[in-house]
């Protein structure tokens, strides 16, 4: 089966401020990742704030373009697509952002935001279209003459995810789309997106903090530290046996978890000064002068499960 959305070797620097006659400085948000993702299959991204989840994510559209690297979608080389097409592609394509307030106009009615979406895209965007898009996640064709504020903000979540599965896409990118909501609201979203997933078969990039929510919905699991994959594999694996040291002390740290405590040192070092070598050396309670001298690889540690650290000797 060819992936669905595949990513290459892809980097996303952004350059900092100059300060005087120096160079400027630049910003690696992102750095050699490589990920797949299958029709109808749910991937987690997981990782601490900073850690390039969400550059990650609009880099998977092409809202944002690589530095380097290769993004496909359905094997097209999306940066290769001219703007007409690429366009079109993104119909097959979409995104529910985080702060769902944020992403819909105040001013204009929601049925308006859907339609817009469906003219956009040379879609039907009548009464009919607007109406079946918001029923199919749990709200009233009445509703399309309402503004968002008029709306909670789990009932807002929702009208986003209907403007972005208006289009039917095949891959969805959800970019923490839980996590502005209060919990007793989050549970109804991830019953919606399950749902939906097995009736429409969509696939998703899930972007979250919350291993709890990943665990819930993911098939497969990326781990990222500082703009690079640690480790990867299928989600009960990595749960149950992680063999990344950053896998286990963010596991370690969930709420309720039954792991052994694992105490990282310092501070999460700066994506425009990394540390050479393997990046998360610096908090590791494992690391050896070795995992200084060359960026460890991801490699296989079991079927489909890869890691990238040098250490095989881990009870972890």
């Amino acid at each position: 089966m060819s992936a669905l959305l595949e990513l290459r070797g892809v980097s996303r620097h952004f350059a900092q401020p100059r300060r005087g006659f120096a160079p400027a400085p630049m910003l690696r948000a992102v750095q050699q990742v490589s990920l797949l993702v299958q029709p109808g299959e749910v991937v987690g991204l997981v990782g601490e704030s900073g850690s390039g989840k969400s550059t990650l994510g609009r880099l998977a559209l092409r809202l944002l373009a690589p530095s380097e690297g290769t993004v496909l979608f359905e094997g097209d080389d999306l940066g290769a697509l001219p703007g007409a097409a690429l366009r079109a592609r993104r119909r097959a394509m979409q995104m529910v952002f985080q702060d769902p307030f944020a992403s819909l106009n105040p001013r204009r009615s929601v049925g308006g935001a859907i339609a817009e979406v469906l003219a956009l895209h040379k879609l039907p965007h009548g009464t009919a279209e607007v109406t079946a898009a918001l029923r199919r996640v749990g709200l009233e064709g009445s509703d399309a003459a309402r503004r968002p504020r008029q709306f909670s903000g789990g009932q807002r979540q929702r009208i986003a995810i209907a403007r972005a599965l208006a289009t039917q896409p095949r891959l969805l990118v959800a970019d923490e789309p839980v996590s502005a909501l209060d919990v007793s609201v989050q549970a109804g979203i991830l019953a919606l997106l399950q749902g939906l997933r097995a009736e429409l078969g969509l696939a998703m990039l899930f972007i979250s903090h919350d291993l709890g929510v990943v665990e819930a919905m993911a098939d497969r699991i990326v781990v990222l530290y500082l703009g690079r994959v640690m480790e990867s594999g299928p989600a009960r694996q990595v749960f149950a046996q992680p063999r990344h040291p950053y896998t286990a002390a963010l596991l370690a740290a969930a709420p309720g978890s039954r792991r052994p405590a694992m105490t990282l040192g310092g501070e999460i070092p700066s994506p425009a000064d990394p540390p050479s070598g393997c990046v998360f050396r610096t908090r590791c309670p494992f690391a050896l002068p070795d995992c200084a001298a060359a960026v460890p690889l991801p490699r296989a540690v079991a079927p489909q499960h890869e890691k990238a650290c040098i250490r095989d000797d881990l009870a972890l």
